[in-house]
């Protein structure tokens, strides 16, 4: 143990010998003795001891009480007393409080080496942090940029010199009034602007353009930034504003207008770390922010290596890029993530004398919202990928369908490969619904709406889906169940999408129930269900009620779930998108959803879709006898060939008379001839995308300014064209998407005929 220089008071005298052979048995040395408070203080002037050992005895304890206090309010030197007892100890405490250390007699050698170099250590770290404090707060004083610090209330409270210089205010005049008649700014546009104090734990700041109008009526560009200024409850008492010239320009003439102990409230206030480090990364001062972030075991930083502190997560790469900074005096920043809390935070660094001022700030918005952006270009390109990916493949669709729907006609039931060509008819059905449920991920468009039976839908999927063994499926179908307006492929994808999240809530086991019902004027089930999903109390609804028993949802997630990326599923492959799909896609067809759920009991999803209730009888009926015998001819624009023949071969089969052209010019010539010959297409099928030729949507223009009666049907692959979701805007009479079957065809053909 190295010898330090001690004071050893012992009013009574009793221990004197026991103490002093202690501590040169230590090796601290031989101590200066004190009889009384006078020699105590006076030694204490003289010698300026690094400790004072106070031996407590019960006779003298108010005089020892009396001379600590002196000792501890004039000298600042840390006081080990030697106490008799734990009362005594106790004692101390009630009368004296503070920080002070306590030894109780009789005590082994080890034990005083301790307790001496704890209450030097503790001398050592209190004398350096005033220093470095002190550092720090010239720092705040002589920064280049200019920091205004407010009340709850808004008034001023402290202006650093370049403040002052910005503004044309001193501290002096400035104190106590309010921060816009000493900070007003306007914004690029010339409106006034505000600085308003943050409220919540995340810190608000900004960085944007603005014109200080400074004292004397000058405009100065500045940029600013805002952070909350909080006590060390963490409770808001005013605000900090740092601003600065775009061209950073930087000011001399360091003027002292402030006590050091108002810039260290302001420093401690901040609501973010910064601290100083020297220039081999060992922490010189801190303020309150920085322990609370990296919550050292013994409350102490000071004297830490930076790198110690920070978490793993932290690449050597960045570490090489901040130690790089501080060889060439630059400044440097990085982001990193602390797993601790699950946020992201940005670590920042500045060059302050031989070391570096460093800042952390919680960027785990901007980090979201820039992780956000990524996915939805990410995802923006998957789009795309989708969209080109799915119009081809439905046009092979579309001649696969056909020609196996032809031959599934022609075959009798008995002939040979009948089931085959059955089979690949039903799997070429389920490839489309697949390709559906792509381009409604690719689109999120309006839908391509359509007469429908709910039931079959559900009732297909129910068939096609591959149902987990662990699970019990169950449909409530009813035939009575009436028509909607609806894209089909959307619906698909809704009912799907419902299925999937129930059966991932019951990784155990357990029952899926889904059920249609009509929802009427009249009944109590749909005055109530009305309410709850906020329908129009005058129409009519299809509703669908899909239901699991699996884990549900808590109070607290049952807010967040219709939004997007938000999932409960630990799944890396869950995106968080099912139930914003779902809810997208029921709103665009002027219905509704909603979610009930409880905890360890199960979810019930309710969608509600418009009833066309007057429909059902007459929707499929056979309406091929009323069109007019006379011969019917059709245009085709179709620049697929293999579409072509299969759209020539229904149509013909079909008794129509049929022209094919394979691009927009060329249909829009052959249309006008025949219309200027005095006879005119009855209709025209345009296929809307034709590459590197006009399409269907330019030709029909061309075409209406001659024959404004034209009828005519869009067909296209992409589903989530504008066009084909809405046609009459664009001069056709109804949409026909790809694939389609024969007999989806012929049906449309003369519904557009009728």
């Amino acid at each position: 143990m190295k010898p330090f220089r001690i004071l050893l008071v012992d009013q009574n005298g009793t221990d004197l010998e026991y103490v002093t052979r202690s501590l040169m048995n230590l090796g601290a040395g031989s101590p200066v003795i004190a009889r009384n408070e006078s020699e105590a203080l006076d030694d204490i002037d003289k010698r300026n001891p690094e400790l004072v050992i106070l031996n407590l005895n019960e006779s003298e304890s108010m005089k020892s009480m009396s001379l600590a206090s002196k000792i501890r309010v004039n000298h600042s030197k840390p006081i080990l007393f030697l106490t008799p007892d734990t009362e005594s100890e106790a004692f101390v405490k009630l009368n004296l409080g503070g920080s002070n250390h306590y030894l109780i007699k009789p005590f082994e050698g080890n034990d005083l080496k301790s307790a001496i170099e704890l209450a030097v250590s503790n001398l050592e770290y209190k004398e350096n942090y005033i220093s470095h404090e002190k550092q720090f707060l010239n720092a705040i004083k002589s920064m280049s940029d200019g920091l205004i610090s407010t009340d709850i209330v808004g008034n001023v409270t402290y202006m650093n010199p370049v403040a002052e210089a910005l503004t044309g205010w001193t501290l002096a005049e400035a104190r106590r009034m309010v921060l816009q008649d000493v900070f007003p700014i306007t914004n690029s546009s010339g409106k006034e602007s505000h600085v308003e104090i943050a409220s919540g734990i995340q810190i608000n700041t900004s960085l944007e353009k603005f014109f200080l109008d400074d004292k004397f009526g000058r405009k100065i560009p500045i940029q600013n930034s805002a952070s909350p200024l909080k006590d060390q409850k963490g409770s808001l008492v005013g605000l900090v504003v740092v601003f600065r010239q775009p061209n950073d320009l930087r000011y001399g003439d360091n003027k002292n207008d402030c006590e050091a102990e108002s810039i260290k409230k302001i420093v401690d206030g901040l609501a973010e770390p910064l601290f100083l480090v020297d220039e081999f990364w060992i922490l010189k001062f801190t303020n309150i922010p920085t322990l609370d972030f990296f919550k050292p075991k013994n409350d102490r930083l000071i004297g830490e290596n930076l790198w110690n502190l920070t978490p793993s997560s932290i690449s050597n790469g960045d570490v090489d890029k901040a130690k790089s900074a501080m060889t060439n005096r630059n400044e440097f920043k990085f982001d990193f993530f602390d797993d601790q809390v699950g946020g992201w935070y940005e670590l920042s660094g500045y060059p302050y004398g031989d070391g570096m001022m460093m800042r952390i700030s919680d960027v785990t918005t901007r980090i979201q919202e820039s992780q956000t952006a990524l996915r939805m270009e990410r995802l923006e390109s998957l789009s795309l990928m989708a969209r080109g990916f799915a119009h081809d493949f439905n046009n092979l669709l579309t001649v696969i369908l056909g020609n196996l729907s032809l031959a599934n006609v022609k075959l009798p039931k008995s002939a040979e490969g009948f089931d085959e060509v059955e089979n690949a008819l039903s799997g070429t059905i389920r490839a489309q619904n697949r390709i559906q449920q792509l381009l409604t991920f690719a689109k999120g468009g309006a839908p391509i709406k359509k007469h429908i039976d709910l039931s079959e839908i559900v009732h297909e999927i129910s068939n096609e889906i591959d149902k987990i063994k662990n699970i019990n499926y169950s449909f409530d179908l009813p035939k009575s169940i009436w028509i909607v307006d609806a894209d089909p492929g959307q619906f698909r994808r809704v009912v799907e999408n419902l299925l999937r999240n129930a059966e991932q809530a019951m990784p155990e086991g357990g029952d899926i129930s889904i059920t249609l019902s009509n929802l009427d004027l009249e009944s109590d089930l749909s005055k109530s269900t009305k309410r709850t999903l906020e329908l129009n109390a005058s129409c009519h609804y299809v509703l669908m009620k899909v239901s699991d028993n699996g884990k549900g949802v808590n109070e607290s997630e049952k807010s967040k779930i219709f939004d997007p990326y938000y999932t409960t599923k630990s799944d890396a492959n869950a995106t968080g998108i099912g139930l914003t799909v779902c809810q997208s896609i029921i709103q665009a067809h002027e219905g509704s959803i909603i979610v009930e759920s409880t905890a360890g009991k199960g979810t019930s999803v309710y969608v509600a879709l418009p009833a066309l209730i007057n429909t059902r009888e007459s929707e499929f009926k056979d309406i091929s006898n009323e069109i007019n015998e006379k011969a019917i001819e059709i245009l085709i624009l179709e620049d697929d060939s293999l579409i072509r023949q299969l759209l020539v071969a229904n149509l013909e089969k079909e008794g129509y008379t049929v022209s094919q052209t394979e691009e927009g010019g060329e249909a829009v010539d052959v249309y006008i001839e025949k219309f200027e010959s005095g006879k005119s297409f009855d209709l025209v099928i345009m296929d809307l995308s034709i590459p590197n030729g006009m399409g269907g949507a330019d030709a029909i223009k061309k075409i209406r300014e001659v024959d404004p009666n034209v009828v005519a049907i869009v067909s296209s692959g992409y589903s989530d064209d504008p066009v084909m979701s809405d046609p009459k805007s664009y001069g056709f009479d109804a949409v026909l998407p790809k694939p389609y079957k024969p007999h989806e065809l012929n049906l449309l053909v003369k519904k557009t005929l009728k």
